[in-house]
């Protein structure tokens, strides 16, 4: 009898990292590839950017004496690191050995680079968003910092869009540097013609397409912290009323940051979107 598979591989297999600009989808993408019989997709963690920061910070700063006072070299390092990450998700991959596992978190994007060099096999989701549209989502948010100050990007436009276009920056180096390993996904096109973008994501994924994916509204899902912010409209049917509710922040927008826009496939001002359900 062949050995059962190994539910955490320290290199990063069955395990993809999805990322993005708060804002952008990752909620509407959890709730529409978590019914795929093989994908297991919860609420956000936090853990991998912080995880994979640190472990750069010691092999940047502490490499040295770990290999000359403990005998730990760079490799070992990485395997011991890898670990503690993927034993975060040991419970649900052993639930099923042909199970890929997605992390969510948003700020993942903030390390996806350092994730793929500690992960060599895992693989990464880019969600991307109109900028002007994450921009006027990130305005209507109220999140304050531990002193009761609301953060900038969420009560000055010029600096929601210059959080959008930071990130996206980031995202877009990473695309470069872990080419043929991470897939980038359009909020647009998850709600415009969300069959054939869960098509080519599952493919990616080396999974197929299931029908279910398509009919999550009602389904029962558990949504923690930030998640929250989504409802009740995760909830509902898809629908493109939320396609270019940042149009009169079209003014605000500087050359640089429609350079970005133009980059991403978005050329012209966003027309309101109109109220419609979208059938699969």
């Amino acid at each position: 009898m062949p050995e059962p598979a190994d539910p955490a591989p320290g290199d990063g297999q069955r395990l993809v990292f999805a990322g993005g600009c708060p804002r952008s989808g990752l909620t509407l993408l959890r709730r529409l590839v978590e019914p795929h019989s093989r994908i297991h997709c919860g609420p956000d963690t936090g853990l991998p950017p912080a995880i994979a920061m640190q472990w750069q910070a010691f092999a940047s700063q502490l490499g040295d004496l770990h290999a000359r006072d403990f005998d730990l070299q760079a490799e070992d390092m990485r395997r011991a690191m890898a670990g503690l990450l993927t034993g975060l998700f040991e419970v649900p991959l052993a639930a099923d050995p042909r199970r890929v596992l997605i992390e969510k978190t948003s700020l993942n994007i903030a390390a996806f680079e350092q994730l793929g060099r500690l992960l060599p096999q895992a693989k990464f989701i880019h969600v991307v968003r109109d900028g002007r549209d994450v921009a006027a989502s990130l305005l209507d948010r109220d999140w304050r910092d531990a002193n009761g100050q609301a953060y900038p990007h969420v009560s000055r436009p010029d600096a929601a869009l210059k959080y959008w276009f930071d990130l996206t920056g980031i995202g877009l180096r990473a695309d470069q540097a872990l080419a043929g390993r991470i897939h980038r996904v359009r909020y647009e096109d998850l709600v415009k013609r969300p069959r054939a973008t869960l098509t080519a994501l599952t493919a990616f994924l080396g999974l197929g397409y299931e029908p279910a994916m398509l009919h999550f509204a009602g389904r029962p899902v558990e949504l923690k912290g930030l998640e929250r912010d989504s409802l009740p409209l995760i909830n509902s049917a898809l629908t493109q009323r939320r396609i270019g509710t940042g149009a009169a922040l079209d003014a605000q927008v500087t050359p640089e940051i429609r350079g970005r826009l133009d980059a991403l496939g978005y050329v012209a001002a966003p027309a309101p979107g109109r109220r419609r359900k979208v059938r699969g």
